[in-house]
């Protein structure tokens, strides 16, 4: 008697324990995603009063778009099988290139950075799509080209040749902080596929020398880097915007000024909804509502870390190890921008700031995680059992009312 009851107790404790990634990743985004919709609500209001004829919503009205399509990209993304995804990969990456392509020909800068194109009046940044092709296809290459990945003719071809080609793309367009998530992207999936750790020496070498170059390249990256790493300012507008992003977290204080009633939103910080938006969370919701987009990226990092370890498809375990890498990063990056632990990149902080082409792609990219978290060891059972679960519950409170 004791050994059977004992049954439905571990399987219980199993199937859960099979799912934890995927709960974990739908906890952590919708953590980020509504946080993110009502900061940028708030944070975008003041500049489409003045840009979109007195429309305050008119922003926000636009990030509510991208979510629908970012919403309905991570639903079917979750629902693909892992063997779609391997199928999709090479479209998705050779699609995002030509994308690049276009954009050095016809694409416009912001910010100094030439990376979107505008497609039927929306503006697209194709390198938000390279990012999850990039991941993806490496995955796909790597895997099976496992055992060939211990000399350099084999690293580069074809995984090594690809992300170059990708990233000196996007380095055309001078966007040195996307490349930069990029490069980790790289060396994440080739670290989890298992090349040895010489080769990162060599390539870390000639990395240096050639981010020294880049940063050379533009009086702008010097500037900047310099600025940060002296913590001296001579001329207030290079470091308004850092200022002001430090001002804004430290007037929220512990709980926060409250839902849009920020400050700095009011012309005062630039890209208050977009690279800079931590600050504004920080200031309207305080130290906890910092720790809580915090807790929301460890949580995501500990499913995509339960996901390549759990996983018996090695092209599960590079896809989402680079993924994972992608938004977790980009996100401690765009944090130490905005914490003055870094220099200005010029990334936006994933499933959180504004921009429909990095909040689609972000979506996107936790539906391939779902997808992957669905499909670990138990995972199927556990989830085709959650609707017989219901029920039962469902048949034990009727059967207490009648009782």
């Amino acid at each position: 008697m004791t050994a059977t009851a004992a049954r439905p107790e571990a399987t219980a404790t199993g199937m859960r324990s099979a799912t934890t990634s995927y709960y974990l990743l739908l906890a952590a985004t919708t953590i980020l995603l509504l946080v993110g919709l009502a900061v940028v609500l708030s944070s975008s209001s003041i500049v489409s009063i003045r840009v979109d004829n007195g429309n305050a919503y008119a922003g926000f009205v636009t990030q509510l778009i991208a979510f629908a399509v970012g919403l309905a990209a991570l639903v079917v993304g979750a629902r693909m099988p892992v063997k779609f995804w391997k199928r999709a990969a090479p479209a998705v990456l050779f699609g995002a290139m030509i994308l690049l392509g276009v954009v050095l020909v016809t694409g416009y800068a912001v910010g100094g950075n030439k990376a979107w194109i505008r497609i039927a009046g929306f503006s697209l940044q194709p390198s938000e799509i390279a990012k999850l092709g990039l991941a993806l296809y490496l995955g796909v290459v790597l895997s099976k080209f496992r055992k060939k990945l211990t000399n350099p003719r084999d690293i580069m071809v074809p995984g090594g040749i690809m992300a170059i080609l990708v990233i000196g793309l996007v380095l055309a367009g001078k966007d040195m902080g996307t490349a930069m998530i990029m490069l980790v992207v790289v060396v994440v999936a080739f670290w989890v596929a298992g090349v040895p750790g010489r080769f990162f020496a060599m390539a870390a070498g000639l990395l240096g020398v050639g981010a020294v170059g880049l940063v050379f390249a533009a009086q702008s990256r010097v500037d900047r880097i310099s600025q940060w790493a002296t913590g001296s300012c001579t001329d207030t507008a290079e470091c308004w915007q850092q200022t002001h992003g430090t001002w804004a977290l430290a007037s929220g204080g512990l709980w926060g000024l409250g839902p849009g009633m920020s400050r700095e939103k009011w012309g005062w910080l630039p890209a208050s909804d977009n690279d800079y938006i931590f600050a504004i969370i920080g200031e309207e919701f305080g130290l906890i509502g910092t720790l809580l987009i915090l807790a929301a990226y460890a949580m995501i990092l500990v499913a995509v870390t339960r996901i390549v370890h759990r996983s018996t498809d090695l092209f599960v375990q590079i896809a989402a190890a680079a993924i994972g890498a992608w938004i977790v990063v980009q996100a401690c990056v765009n944090i130490a921008v905005v914490l003055e632990l870094a220099p200005v990149t010029g990334v936006p902080l994933p499933l959180v700031s504004s921009g429909g082409s990095s909040l689609i792609m972000s979506m996107a990219a936790v539906g391939v995680l779902l997808s992957f978290a669905r499909n670990e060891p138990g995972a199927p059972e556990a989830l085709a059992a959650r609707p017989s679960v219901v029920r039962r519950s469902l048949a034990v409170l009727s059967r207490g009312r009648r009782g």
